[in-house]
């Protein structure tokens, strides 16, 4: 409670604050439409089958580590921008298809099934003048058939 007494301090988190907000609104308004146009229309139809193991090589493995940093930092973002503004709930899904984790798959499943992050990505595609995906159990899902 003292260290909110002065005002000088309070000041200089709240513009912190302010400018974190800032940059991760403008970050996300280009990284999303950015990482969202360059998966594949199918990418999501993938997660319904076990992913195959991959031998590692010094390029890859520098490869993961910078896929999940990216993930990380994308995944932080968006669980902040729940509370500040920009789109949290599609920062949060673009920082777990990045991120290599055990429970991947149910996650992304979980938050792909919601309605309106599936009809914000397919928009974000449309914008990009690309097609739009291809979701598990959709007409267009050939896995099903």
């Amino acid at each position: 409670m003292e260290l909110f007494t002065h005002s000088s301090l309070l000041q200089n988190v709240l513009s912190w604050l302010a400018g974190i907000s800032f940059i991760t609104f403008f970050l996300s308004l280009l990284l999303i439409p950015y990482l969202v146009g360059r998966l594949a229309p199918d990418y999501f139809l993938k997660f319904s089958s076990k992913p195959n193991p991959r031998t590692l090589t010094a390029r890859s493995l520098l490869k993961l580590i910078a896929r999940n940093v990216l993930g990380i930092l994308l995944l932080i973002a968006g669980i902040a921008m729940l509370f500040l503004p920009g789109q949290g709930l599609l920062t949060i899904l673009l920082g777990i298809l990045l991120i290599s984790l055990p429970v991947k798959h149910r996650l992304i499943i979980l938050l792909a099934g919601l309605r309106g992050v599936r009809r914000s990505l397919d928009w974000l595609r449309k914008k990009r003048r690309k097609p739009p995906f291809i979701w598990p159990g959709s007409a267009d899902d050939t896995t099903q058939r």
